[in-house]
């Protein structure tokens, strides 16, 4: 769960960035990459399928699913990890 929670801790990161400032090409890539790793944690099965198929979209949409619902079921947890993103965009990390 720790590597989880790093991963996590990232994309709020980025969420917060992209909420005060216009993103690089490299920051939105590395985010985008880390959102991913945070739905595919939700996908049951540890075999994805091929990029631009239905059946990864259905896998990404299961996952985004499952971490919306783990975001509920966490909300002390989740306030946490987005204030501490918050208070790093805040000092210009």
């Amino acid at each position: 769960m720790s590597e989880f929670l790093t991963v996590l801790s990232f994309y709020y990161l980025c969420d917060s960035t992209a909420a005060v400032r216009p993103m690089s090409g490299e920051e939105i890539f590395r985010c985008t990459q880390a959102y991913e790793t945070v739905k595919v944690y939700f996908v049951p099965d540890f075999e994805l399928e091929p990029i631009g198929t239905l059946a990864r979209f259905r896998q990404m949409q299961q996952g985004y699913h499952g971490f919306k619902a783990w975001e509920r079921d966490n909300p002390e947890l989740v306030k946490e990890l987005r204030q501490n993103a918050e208070a790093l965009v805040r000092i210009g990390f």
